[in-house]
């Protein structure tokens, strides 16, 4: 028991809180439709959408690689590729974990109490359909005829979209890591700037912000690192 607790003592794991805020619609799909929902969003047992963590997670290494890939082409030597895949653990692993969570609605826990009570209560009244409709909208498409200039004929779809402006947040965990390990990830979440599908569409626009105590901790390390980035280069 003292060897284990010696062991824990010695391990280095440190939390943030990440944010992130939706700028534009977001369409976070579920994989899922119905007869009323072509792209359904993803969401919990009472209505409420959440970022799931093996998406948000992608996003992140997707992000740190594009970090990588820009900072070769300019000379600054950011990042490298193996690095990023140590502490995201592809292909090979590190001295440091990435634990990457779900992140939910600000006050999630308070509305998820509130909601499923309401449920409960009054079945007939509410249902996590109506709750996941006040924090959602749904956008329709269709594909046009090139030769006519019209609209094809059953090409009307829709999907869900989380309403812009609703913001996410989860406590983001690096297991035995050190500076470097937040420093890659405070790269990959100020480059990480969209989500989801539609892309290019005007769509999954976000914002990632990573604080600690209540105190914005991404900026602080971002200066640092262009900073030595900088000086490296010189």
């Amino acid at each position: 028991m003292k060897d284990q607790n010696v062991a824990n003592a010695a391990r280095r794991d440190e939390t943030a809180t990440v944010h992130i805020k939706a700028l534009s619609p977001l369409h976070l799909g579920s994989g899922q439709a119905d007869v009323n929902v072509d792209a359904e969003v993803i969401h919990d047992d009472v209505g409420l959408p959440y970022f799931p963590a093996k998406r948000f997670k992608g996003l992140l290494y997707e992000s740190a690689l594009e970090v990588a890939e820009m900072s070769e082409l300019s000379g600054l030597k950011l990042l490298d590729k193996a690095e990023i895949d140590a502490l995201f653990q592809r292909g090979c692993t590190g001295e440091a974990q990435l634990i990457v969570p779900n992140l939910y609605l600000e006050d999630q826990a308070a509305m998820h109490e509130s909601w499923a009570y309401l449920e409960d209560a009054f079945p007939a009244l509410f249902q996590p359909s109506d709750v996941l409709e006040s924090y959602t909208s749904l956008r329709y498409q269709t594909k046009i005829n090139r030769e006519t200039g019209t609209a094809a004929d059953t090409s009307l779809h829709n999907m869900r979209v989380v309403d812009a402006g609703l913001c996410f947040r989860g406590e983001i965990e690096i297991i035995d890591g050190n500076r470097r390990a937040w420093e890659i990830l405070v790269l990959a979440l100020r480059n990480l700037s969209e989500a989801g599908l539609k892309r290019t569409r005007g769509f999954g626009h976000i914002a990632c912000t990573m604080e600690r105590d209540g105190k914005d901790i991404l900026s602080p390390i971002l200066k640092d690192v262009l900073a030595q980035a900088e000086g490296g280069r010189q």
